[in-house]
């Protein structure tokens, strides 16, 4: 009720050559005559080491962004988020503007952002690539699913979940699955908030609740 809803498609796509250009190709697809194509990146680093994007950059109805100052963007169109992490997508998510979304993807798991948003997939990451963090943590027990759509929906994730009565909600949800004996799975359910448009400060401190949680330690909230 208060955060931001994908209500547009979305697709994801590996980081080959192959994979940024169907993902390129998707977008374009997604774009009429008016609109604008935003370009997403992690920093101008990226740009500057990526011939593919320093080449997208320079055309005509590209519009290029930088993700790590953590701002919301308005896009005009479609939108080629290259390389973002999980808590990236909130921001990206919280944008306005957004008519469709390619994710092409680095490292981080992306299996439960693309269960939530029904992602078309053009393209699969090597299944060689061992170099993500968390593909041993992306399933979610109906239990863990049904706490995170009840705090998704109590609170307003405009505000931070560091304190006050949105912390009071996150943490007491998340003692109650842990009383019940459930192990909570850090990574896949900052992936799930992500996917539902949470801010990046406030995707990573869900994980860190969680974390400190499954280490035995109770966060404090006013009750």
């Amino acid at each position: 009720m208060f955060n931001p809803s994908i209500d547009y498609p979305c697709a994801i796509a590996d980081k080959s050559p192959d994979g940024c250009r169907k993902a390129l190709r998707w977008c374009l697809d997604y774009a009429n005559d008016e609109q604008r194509l935003t370009l997403w990146m992690p920093q101008k680093k990226t740009l500057n080491e990526n011939e593919f994007l320093r080449n997208l950059s320079l055309q005509s109805g590209v519009n290029t962004i930088y993700g790590r100052n953590d701002h919301i963007f308005n896009a005009d169109g479609p939108v080629l988020a290259m390389y973002p992490q999980v808590e990236d997508l909130g921001i990206i998510v919280g944008s306005r503007g957004i008519t469709a979304l390619c994710v092409v993807q680095w490292v981080d798991s992306f299996k439960i952002w693309i269960q939530e948003t029904s992602a078309e997939v053009l393209t699969q990451r090597n299944s060689d690539d061992d170099s993500c963090s968390n593909d041993d943590e992306v399933f979610l027990t109906p239990e863990i699913v049904k706490e995170l759509q009840y705090v998704d929906s109590t609170v307003n994730c405009n505000n931070a979940i560091s304190g006050g009565y949105e912390k009071k909600i996150v943490i007491r949800q998340l003692l109650k699955l842990h009383d019940e004996g459930i192990v909570l799975p850090s990574d896949a359910m900052m992936e799930w908030v992500a996917s539902h448009g949470w801010s990046k400060k406030n995707c990573k401190k869900l994980k860190e609740y969680a974390e400190k949680i499954n280490d035995g330690i109770r966060p404090r909230y006013d009750a």
